[in-house]
């Protein structure tokens, strides 16, 4: 039987980014088994954008934990091209949200200012800002705004990658830094053992380690059931539209459209509730394109060429879930939306929880028990 000091179930961007923070941290031995099942994609299937603005709009401890990731993400970025030579296509050149109409924009102001006093309480900036129509549309002079749009809020300080060479690169120090990554491992069982030792059974034999952190998308549903605990967790999809490669126009993403460093343009803003049929749909694509048209009329006489669906991991409040298994204290599991955005966390600051070395004051709020009401 081989053995660990740890091992991370889900190779995907958390998963990765915990192990490679294990590995930063000391842990000893480190196994990371990426599962690859088909309805676990995600991370290969996301819009890429590194994001604190609106989220945590009903969730003050989210919000803090957002923007404090996107502070991290400049230097985590050149850590990860430092460590690997993997240059994950960071543009930090800030990111808005459009506003249509007066409601809209009285909306953003209420939001900007509501979450300005929410991570002040944590001693965080919150630099977002309101623009006119005229100010939004001199940030992308060489895009022109369609009639609708009346403004948007801003922020310098945020941006997005290359979720693809994100995960590459992480993965890529994970082994730089001597740990070992086990792909097209499928983990069905977890075992705890009254030595306080946990057994990993998985279709190609069985692991030992001292600790485990599950962190399997939806396929973490299935392990935790069978210690005990339901995890909150639910699948939502959404859809993705990809253009050909064009001239380099929009240089700030907008919250559902972004143009990548290679030209393509990106559509990325719908939500449906399918279980985890990721199959793409007509009425999608016809809303996401109609409402990046309102935005941007000349997206219209774009060829688009590529559509995807993907398979978000959803809490009932929106936030990650960071938690022991109850009963287990060597048994960990990880769950969230926005696995881009707050990666650097999870190298930074979830990675030394796993490990009892350090505990952040807000994590306390994001255990899986808050849902057992």
């Amino acid at each position: 039987m081989k053995t660990a000091d740890v091992i991370v179930i889900g190779g995907g961007l958390s998963g990765s980014a915990i192990a490679l923070g294990l590995m930063q941290n000391n842990a000893g031995t480190v196994i990371l088994f990426d599962e690859q099942l088909p309805t676990q994609r995600l991370s290969r299937g996301n819009f890429g954008l590194t994001w604190f603005m609106c989220k945590g709009a009903d969730h003050p401890v989210y919000a803090q934990w957002s923007r404090l990731s996107c502070q991290q993400w400049p230097e985590f970025a050149g850590m990860l091209e430092q460590e690997t030579g993997y240059n994950v296509e960071l543009d930090w050149t800030g990111g808005a949200v459009q506003a249509m109409g007066e409601n809209e924009v009285n909306a953003h102001k209420a939001s900007i200012e509501n979450l300005k006093s929410v991570c002040a309480k944590a001693g965080l900036d919150y630099p977002v800002t309101m623009l006119d129509r005229e100010t939004f549309q001199e940030l992308i002079p060489d895009m022109t705004l369609g009639e609708e749009v009346s403004g948007a809020m801003y922020t310098p300080e945020q941006g997005h990658v290359n979720p693809l060479k994100l995960m590459a690169a992480m993965r890529g120090a994970f082994q730089k830094k001597g740990g070992t990554f086990i792909s097209g491992q499928t983990a069905y069982e977890v075992v705890p053992r009254s030595d306080q030792t946990v057994i990993v059974k998985t279709g190609k034999g069985d692991f030992q380690a001292g600790k485990v952190v599950i962190a399997s998308g939806h396929g973490s549903k299935r392990l935790m059931a069978s210690l005990g605990e339901r995890l909150h967790v639910y699948p939502q999809k959404g859809q993705l539209m990809v253009s050909q490669r064009c001239k380099r126009l929009l240089k700030i993403p907008v919250l559902s459209v972004r143009q990548t460093m290679d030209g393509t343009f990106m559509l990325g803003l719908s939500t449906e509730d399918t279980a985890l049929n990721n199959r793409v749909t007509a009425p999608a694509m016809k809303s996401q394109a109609a409402n990046a048209i309102r935005l941007f009329p000349e997206l219209a006489k774009v060829n688009w060429v590529r559509a995807w669906g993907a398979i978000r991991v959803m809490t009932p409040d929106g936030a990650p879930i960071y938690t022991r298994v109850e009963g287990h204290e060597n048994i960990f599991a990880v769950a969230l939306h926005s696995a881009v955005s707050l990666a650097p966390l999870a190298f930074s600051t979830v990675a030394p929880w796993i490990l009892g070395t350090d505990q952040h004051p807000l994590m306390s709020n994001f255990t899986n028990g808050r849902f057992n009401v």
